[in-house]
Parts: structure tokens; sequence; C-alpha cells
């Protein structure tokens, strides 16, 4: 009796703490926000590049007074990718740890990222402080391995090749969520610091306005990004903690049984167990191509339909023009009542009044 008491006095000293008694989740690590004469870098850790595009988007902010480096490696070719395992991890290792380098722009996404996300100097990265990082689409392997292993706050949004570098450039309405959220005038304190996250669409450009799926409010950090990307990193160490996060999740060119698929895998690990809220981005083309089965609708009710947090579909972020930025690793307050998303804190931090000012 003595023997099996002192066991499971020690069980329960070794026992894993409640919710209540863990430490507090540590501040997100936030890059200093970006200025006129701050270093910008292309990389291209994904597919392949237009060079149209990436020459035009870098012509744009220089003319916006930044400086851009454009290694002619990004413009490498190997298959389907910008060049090889190899090259690619070795310039988006370079751009996050070179001190001269204040951000970092992916060119675009594709596919590649998760070919390479073992092959970045990790130490290097954590050690270092964090920088702006940009980008959607597959990018969000860079997004989430970031959030796993430095806690960086980066931000899913358009990338040169695909809002920069376009004919008409961003339009105005991807262009003020992605300035807003970097620049240094524009992010002067956190004292009162709230701003909405496309509460609305244009009038003019909503083919769908958002919707409650859940009604509810809640306040939690951004996580997430394309579905795809998210479900394949799930199990690896570059896949960060869910829990108490607000999920964002779109994708392209899927159609609903695929992203059923997906979201199973997510549930079966218990990602969406103890989320705050979530928010349905742009699900681009990603109707059943036979108008049969489930639709996507359904595919979100069957996962969401009950869920105890609040939910948003139709989120105006994703594969679209219309891309709103959001910073990944911020707290935000999901209004699914009223259909609002405002950020609460603000996303970089802001340059020292004699920096600004050099």
């Amino acid at each position: 009796m003595r023997l099996l008491l002192t066991a499971a006095i020690a069980l329960m000293c070794s026992a894993p703490a409640s919710r209540a008694q863990q430490a507090e989740e540590p501040a997100p690590r936030k890059p200093p926000a970006l200025s006129p004469g701050d270093t910008i870098m292309f990389v291209a850790p994904s597919g392949l590049l237009t060079k149209k595009l990436t020459r035009t988007a870098a012509a744009r902010l220089e003319a916006m007074g930044y400086k851009v480096a454009v290694p002619e490696e990004v413009f490498d070719k190997y298959g389907y990718l910008a060049g090889t395992d190899e090259q690619r991890a070795e310039l988006l290792n370079r751009a996050l740890t070179d001190p001269e380098i204040d951000a970092v722009f992916p060119a675009r996404g594709g596919y590649g990222m998760t070919r390479i996300v073992d092959k970045l100097d990790w130490p290097a990265i954590i050690s270092g402080p964090p920088k702006i990082v940009i980008g959607f689409s597959d990018i969000t392997g860079l997004h989430l391995a970031l959030a796993a292993k430095a806690n960086w706050v980066t931000f899913h949004s358009p990338n040169p090749e695909w809002g920069l570098g376009s004919d008409d450039g961003m339009p105005e309405f991807a262009a003020n969520y992605f300035w807003r959220s970097l620049l240094a005038e524009q992010n002067t304190g956190e004292d009162g610091f709230a701003y909405e996250l496309a509460g609305a669409w244009p009038a003019d450009k909503t083919p769908t306005p958002m919707a409650a799926l859940r009604a509810g409010v809640a306040e939690g950090r951004l996580i997430g990004g394309n579905l795809s990307l998210v479900a394949a990193l799930m199990g690896t160490p570059y896949m960060p903690s869910f829990e108490g996060r607000v999920l964002f999740l779109e994708d392209i060119n899927e159609e609903p049984y695929r992203v059923d698929r997906m979201l199973s895998t997510l549930r079966l690990a218990g990602q969406l167990d103890g989320l705050a809220g979530v928010l349905l981005g742009q699900f681009t083309k990603c109707d059943a191509e036979d108008g049969k089965g489930l639709s996507l609708a359904q595919v979100f009710d069957d996962y969401f339909g009950e869920a105890p947090y609040p939910v948003i579909t139709n989120f105006p972020a994703g594969h679209v023009p219309l891309n709103a930025a959001l910073p990944m690793g911020c707290r935000v307050r999901v209004d699914a009542d009223n259909l609002k998303v405002t950020l609460l804190e603000n996303a970089v931090t802001a340059r020292p009044a004699d920096a600004a000012t050099e």
C-alpha cells in the first residue's frame, strides 16, 4: 500500500500542470516597423519567379524610398522550383540572418517551402532579431515554422508577384492593410491601439459578404494560413500549438473532398478543439467540378457548425486581389455577431524617434 501511495504521489507531482497553472505564453517577438531607407531582400523559397513581375515590384518599392536587394539566384530553376533545395535554403538563411536586411519578401508561393524548412539555420534565426517577413500560399510553411521555432510575428499578405508587381499594383483595399501593418509612421505606439481588419469588402467588389457560421465574440493570437500547408506540417516540429488561437484558413484549387480531408487531419490531431475562433478566408476555385457530393459550405458546417467558438466565413484574404494582410502571432478580436475582426496590438515595434529622422 505504501508503495502504491508513493507511486501515486510521484505521478501527481510529475503530471502536467493544468491550463491555469501553466506559465503564461511568452509574448510574440515583433519586428521593427518598416521605414524608407530600410533594405528589403527578395527571396524565392518556393516556385519559379517571373522576372517582369519581380523587377516591377522592386522598382515600385525603390520609388517609395526602400533599398531592394534582388539576388540573381532568385531566378534560378530546378524543375518547378526556384533552384535546388540547397540554393533556396542558402538564400533564405542569408535574408533571415543578415543584419543589413530589414525585411524579407518571398517573391511568390507555389511549392517548395516544406522541402527546405528543416535546412534553415534555426539557432542563428532564433538568436537573432526578428524581421518583417511577408507572403502567403506556400509561404504559410515559413510563417508557421517561424512561429513554432522563433515566436516571430510575420505577415500573411500579398507578395511581390501577386500584388506589388502586378500590372496595376496592389488594389487600394489590399494596399491599405499591407502598409498599415508594416509602416513606422502608422504604428507609433501601443496605447489604445486597435484597428479593424477588413470589416467589409468594397461594395462593388463583394461577390459574397462575410457571414457568421457560429455566433459569439472571442480574442486570441492569429495562426494559420493556407490549409494545404497547415495540414502538410501537422505532426512536425514546425507546427505551433493552436491552443487559444484564432485560426485563419484559405486555399485554392482544392475540391470540397480535399478540403474535407485536410480539415479531418486537423480535427484528428486535436487542433480544432481548443481554438478561440476561426476565420475562413477565400477558398478560390474550390467548388466541386461536377457539382456532386458535399458542397464547400456543407464541409465547413460539418466541422464548425457546432463549434464552441465564433466562426466567420468569406473573410477577405487568400488567393484573391483583395487580400487583407494578417499579422500572424498578434491578438485579434473576432466578433461574429457584428462581422468584425479587430487587431488589438501593434504588429511591429515603433522606431525610436532619433532613428526615424536619421
